[in-house]
């Protein structure tokens, strides 16, 4: 398959680079619709859908992102047709008309840059064609939990040999998955609206350009969590499970595991505008290529977060940024033994986030602070907080210079040296944290002035259990014992002293490689890339300096040697690498009380195989096999105990620890075969299924009340039953995802300390249904 991962046309075989690539027609067989479903033919890749469909998180090799904050840039980078997409919100957004996808594992510190620490996912979008050779379709599909979808594309020479257009869009809806007992409308629900307009302009034999301008809009609703008390009450309670959240909140045992009782789960919207104007020059021996892109995204979210009836924890994620970037390359295509790409890029986002947080909207529970008697010095301003509104602005600011150069020193033998400087600038222009009424009344601000030195919502004052108790029976009593206990000063939106951050990194990669012959390559590489900084994104209290209101970059030096084969006359084809990472620093969101820390990891390390097979048994009959294995371990961990009521000074040692998101074993297989073949179609039947080892969604792992913040091992069946013609003219399906209804978490938070509660997010149920495609 030819891809474009090394910014030049090539085989897949012929790189020496993990990659896997699909195109369309496997996509549309294997039944994708949605970046959710890429991680399940792709081996040690995860992908959690626990913001919905339109805001995947992915996870390469370990590499992952924890921070649900919307400033935060993902660790895999997300490109569609070249065009870096920075907010995590807009990365499921132009999964529609896709000619192939590319998944690139491992650092690309040289071609793509920052933000691929993890590796690059490219999504390449079908370009207008000439002569007729264009795929144009109607597909419709109807299916399960009311789900009914459209999705089109048509193209014609606006000037014949010159100039063509192609138009596309998708429909997707359906009424949602996870149920809320007493509510009209469900959790998890999709309304996804797109389209795409692309020109492609054979200027003249030289200069040809192609540009793309995409929408795309989502109206559906936030995935509902589960909220599961975990604070032990067996002594007061002998009706309930014994277990419950600081409202005392006791989620039924009768409940499915796709049911909750939340009370103020909402809209999750996204609206994503894309720009992409691609500029080639085409001399005889080197192409230069000019990527010009613009972006708009915004996002808007309503999730009841502790995932019970009660108000306890209840947030309102609001984002809108814009971005554009450009990218000026020179691609060589030289005769002789040496070839190179050099570059020039520049990016620039502002991004604004104005998040609420409505806490304790009901009272806390008597019970709690008598079975837990250091509640009581929280639980008095926990009646009488409110909702707090974060409001921060952050800009971006990337400029690099690359090159990759690429000698043949003989038939055979190969090396590639790649070198890119990048020199990035961050700024935190505003940022303000206040406190509000529950009716929307200012009642002052923490950020700027709180003046007490402390990082919290209120000073900690002693109280016995049994004042605490009294108080609850008369909450009117509260101001006497709140007032001047909160920590915030006069309200205000005037912002926090503004912070800049700057760096300036070298990334870029060494590799060899050998070809035995035309089917068999060996290859080996040293690579670096890095994660850029970031502000925290999440709530405090005081002003905090740059060097802890700032993660430094994370950083991954990676050591990989793999093989590629075609082999018995192309009929298999078998790749496999082993690699081992260095990797300092690793960002992630600690969650501490009510507070937030983005913070980095001294060191840890992973290794890991992977091998892809693919086999042609029979010419009715097709395998493509994946296995992974991960060996994860933070080397230097040192977190806040949260088990200490949200105490930062009180510190625990995680060395040992397994990383989040990094299960030992994956796999993941697909059979093809053929049921019946005729001289006008045939009937064809694909199952697959992939298998995620144990997995952790916390650093924590099973210590300091965290056992229960993960996933146990599983499996996924998904198949498709299809009639093809061979004329291609049309097709009729009828398919099932999760076919076994396996019921599994993609992701999990610990908020016991100030809240009582673990929160889940179940991953989606069986589902099923019937599709119609007719090309022309």
């Amino acid at each position: 398959m030819l891809v474009t991962a090394q910014k030049r046309s090539q085989s897949t075989q012929d790189i020496p680079v993990a990659v896997t690539g699909l195109g369309g027609d496997a996509l549309e067989k294997l039944g994708f619709d949605n970046a959710n479903d890429i991680g399940a033919q792709v081996p040690n890749m995860q992908v959690s859908g626990a913001y919905g469909e339109v805001q995947p998180i992915f996870a390469i090799r370990g590499v992952s992102m924890s921070d649900y904050s919307s400033n935060q840039a993902s660790p895999i980078g997300v490109y569609v047709d070249e065009a870096y997409l920075g907010p995590t919100y807009s990365h499921g957004a132009n999964f529609f008309d896709v000619e192939r996808l590319e998944v690139l594992r491992g650092p690309q510190g040289t071609l793509y840059g920052k933000n691929t620490t993890g590796g690059a996912i490219n999504i390449i979008t079908r370009t207008p064609g000439f002569d007729g050779e264009a795929r144009q379709y109607i597909k419709a599909g109807i299916g399960s939990f009311n789900a009914h979808s459209l999705e089109a594309a048509a193209e014609t020479e606006l000037v014949p040999g010159s100039l063509s257009l192609r138009a596309s869009g998708s429909l997707k809806k359906h009424d949602g998955w996870m149920e809320i007992k007493g509510q009209s409308r469900n959790g998890a629900e999709s309304d996804f609206r797109g389209g795409r307009v692309a020109l492609n302009w054979l200027i003249n034999d030289r200069w040809d350009a192609a540009l793309k301008l995409s929408s795309a809009k989502s109206d559906g609703s936030s995935t509902t969590p589960k909220g599961m008390g975990r604070t032990d009450v067996r002594g007061l309670d002998p009706n309930g499970t014994g277990y419950i959240n600081y409202t005392g909140y006791d989620r039924p045992q009768n409940l499915d595991f796709h049911e909750t009782e939340a009370n103020r789960s909402g809209a999750l919207t996204t609206h994503t505008d894309l720009a992409v104007l691609t500029l080639n020059y085409n001399a005889d021996n080197y192409t230069l290529t000019s990527v010009s892109a613009f972006l708009d995204a915004d996002y808007y979210q309503e999730q009841d977060t502790d995932g019970g009836p009660t108000g306890l924890l209840e947030i309102i994620w609001a984002s809108d940024s814009q971005s554009y970037s450009q990218d000026l390359r020179i691609t060589s295509n030289l005769e002789g033994r040496f070839n190179f790409i050099a570059g020039l890029y520049y990016g620039y986002e502002e991004l604004y986030m104005q998040n609420a947080y409505y806490i304790f909207r009901d009272l806390p529970d008597p019970r709690v602070v008598i079975a837990k008697p250091d509640a009581a010095s929280d639980a008095p301003f926990l009646l009488d907080v409110g909702e707090i509104i974060q409001r921060m602005s952050t800009e971006k600011e990337s400029a690099a210079a690359y090159t990759q150069l690429r000698f043949d020193v003989t038939a055979a033998f190969g090396i590639d040296i790649g070198l890119r400087y990048t020199q990035d600038r961050n700024t935190m222009p505003y940022l303000n944290l206040s406190r509000y009424r529950d009716d929307g009344t200012p009642v002052g601000t923490w950020l700027p002035g709180n003046s007490t030195g402390v990082d919290n919502g209120w000073l900690r004052i002693p109280l016995s259990p049994g004042a605490l108790v009294d108080i609850i029976a008369n909450p009117s009593s509260v101001t006497a014992v709140t007032a001047g206990g909160y920590t915030h000063g006069p309200f205000t939106l005037d912002s926090a002293p503004e912070l800049n951050a700057k760096e300036k990194e070298w990334t870029g990669k060494i590799g060899a490689d050998y070809r035995f012959d035309e089917s068999w390559m060996v290859y080996t590489s040293i690579s670096r890339g890095y994660r850029a900084g970031s502000f925290n994104g999440g709530v405090y209290y005081e002003e905090r300096p740059l060097a802890t209101a700032y993660a430094a970059p994370e950083y991954i030096t990676a050591y990989e040697i793999g093989a590629k084969a075609d082999l018995l006359n192309g009929q298999m084809r078998l790749n496999t690498a082993a690699f081992y990472y260095d990797y300092t620093d690793q960002q992630f969101i600690n969650v501490v009380g009510i507070s937030n820390f983005l913070e980095n990891a001294g060191a840890s390390s992973i290794a890991g195989l992977e091998t892809e097979l693919w086999l042609r048994a029979t010419e009715r009959l097709t395998f493509q096999v994946g296995l992974g294995y991960l060996q994860t371990e933070y080397s230097e961990l040192t977190l806040a105990n949260t088990e200490t009521l949200g105490d930062p000074s009180d510190q625990v040692d995680l060395s040992g620890n397994e990383l989040i998101s990094a299960p030992k074993i994956n796999f993941n297989l697909s059979v093809d075969y053929d049921l019946l073949v005729t001289d006008s179609g045939y009937l064809s039947v694909n199952a697959n299924t992939s298998y995620q080892d144990e997995q952790w969604f916390s650093a924590y792992n099973d210590q300091y009340g965290y056992d229960e913040i993960r996933q146990d091992a599983y499996w996924l069946l998904n198949g498709r039953l299809g009639w093809y013609t061979n004329d291609g003219s049309y097709s009729i399906s009828m398919w099932g995802k999760n076919l076994l209804d396996k019921e599994y978490h993609v992701y999990a938070l610990n908020l016991q300390a100030s809240f009582g509660f673990d929160e889940y997010i179940a991953g989606e149920p069986r589902s099923y249904g019937v599709e119609v495609s007719w090309n022309f």
